[in-house]
């Protein structure tokens, strides 16, 4: 198993198979081929990335890598994985009301820019624009009404926040039930003051949030980005926030630290960056939910028990 702030009580089902649970801290890929040399299974709750040639590493002992979220075609090479008969498993709508509430919170962080924000510096109003708005004076976009996106709406609603969304899949059956529009992107954007990222990371979402979108924001804009990073071209970001397309931007997790655009932003806009360090779902009930049902995807796999083909699990 990989990652902190795990309950070891939650290994417990595991452990009493006569599994032995160890807890790792791989700093690299030959850390975590090393590792998982002979384990039959893997909980993965890191940041670290099982590649092709960690999985390959691994032989033919590993049986099944158990993910904690959802994002797991970013970590975890799927492809090799299947080739190599390795079940992956993942845990959707474990963390939707941990990262909801967490993506609220952020969105009234940026706006007040609080003492927490923006490097702890206390927020100086220079002028009338530079005051915080009221939030129900703001119209609100969510790209992606997935089930946290849908939770964020419903949160914003009960504030009597204007929402509306764009979805690659429209949702008229949300759309009446929380009284929220359906947009397209670049509509949406232009009618935002805050703009809220809320899709997955894939080949066709990468960039997904380029000029074309963060240049028709409302001057000074909120963007917030609780999704993983890549979504957001960092260099079209750099360009927004130069121009005052984006006022304020709110990352949980952040580009490579090694990457010269990641330095180049925080260097040139630092003032006005809120990253944290992709925590939306560590709460404990979020973690004990995704802990309990990965061990028993493990379970299920090492067992012979009937593995439920839900959204929760893939071959």
């Amino acid at each position: 198993m990989t990652g902190t702030a795990i309950d070891r009580s939650l290994l417990g089902p595991l452990e009493r198979r006569g599994f032995d649970v160890r807890v790792k801290h791989p700093r690299s890929e030959d850390d975590l081929a090393r590792e998982l040399r002979g384990a039959v299974a893997y909980l993965h709750g890191g940041e670290e990335k099982a590649t092709e040639k960690v999985l390959r590493s691994a032989g033919h002992s590993l049986k099944v890598i158990a993910f904690l979220g959802v994002g797991y075609e970013n970590f975890v090479d799927v492809a090799t994985a299947r080739a190599l008969g390795i079940v992956v498993t993942h845990t959707p709508g474990a963390a939707t009301d941990s990262v909801a509430i967490f993506t609220v919170q952020q969105i009234m962080n940026a706006n007040t820019r609080n003492a927490a924000h923006l490097g702890g510096r206390h927020p100086a109003w220079r002028s009338a624009e530079d005051l915080p708005r009221e939030l129900s004076a703001c119209e609100i976009g969510i790209v992606g009404l997935g089930a946290i996106g849908t939770r964020v709406a419903e949160l914003l609603r009960a504030f009597g926040i204007k929402v509306s969304y764009f979805s690659r899949t429209r949702k008229p059956e949300i759309e009446a039930a929380l009284g929220i529009s359906y947009l397209s992107l670049p509509e949406l954007a232009a009618r935002s003051d805050v703009l809220v990222v809320m899709v997955p990371e894939s080949d066709e979402t990468k960039g997904l949030i380029d000029f074309g979108v963060l240049g028709r924001l409302r001057k000074g804009a909120i963007l917030v980005n609780t999704a993983r990073p890549a979504v957001v071209d960092p260099h079209d970001l750099h360009k927004s926030m130069k121009e005052a397309h984006v006022g304020a931007a709110v990352f949980d997790g952040f580009y490579d630290e090694n990457s010269e655009i990641a330095n180049i932003l925080v260097g040139d806009f630092g003032d006005r960056l809120l990253v944290t360090g992709h925590i939306a779902s560590h709460t404990r009930e979020a973690m004990g939910r995704m802990v309990s049902r990965a061990v028993a995807s493990i379970e299920d796999v090492l067992t012979g028990g009937a593995i439920d083909r839900s959204p929760g699990i893939r071959a």
